[in-house]
């Protein structure tokens, strides 16, 4: 199991909630009712979230380059994280919640590209 914490999305619903490793962070989030952005159509910028490690040590995770691609065209992350990241096989500090699956204990916050 992981925790998950959620955090300014909604005062109600933020909070440290239980997580089966592998499960969607979009599930978990709706089930629980926290308002994830998550269905905006093709449109990722509008989906996407600050996740934080909070393990000694981060979890491998493995992505798929589409997220990666995408998370650099937007501007959320640098060509260079996004290629440390294939190397290591760590996430990005950015995710695009529906590609999320969650791997170990992390602080999720609401994300916004800086204009």
């Amino acid at each position: 199991m992981a925790k998950v914490i959620f955090m300014h999305f909604d005062t109600v619903t933020d909070g440290i909630y239980n997580a089966k490793i592998g499960e969607p962070i979009v599930r978990l989030a709706k089930e629980n009712n926290v308002p994830i952005p998550f269905n905006a159509k093709g449109d990722y910028a509008k989906c996407l979230i600050s996740v934080e490690n909070l393990s000694d040590e981060e979890p491998t995770s493995y992505m798929e380059d589409e997220e990666l691609d995408i998370l650099v065209e937007l501007g959320a992350i640098t060509p260079e994280e996004a290629e440390q990241c294939q190397q290591f096989t760590i996430s990005p500090k950015v995710r695009i919640a529906p590609m999320m699956l969650i791997k170990g204990d992390i602080l999720v916050k609401p994300y916004t590209l800086k204009k």
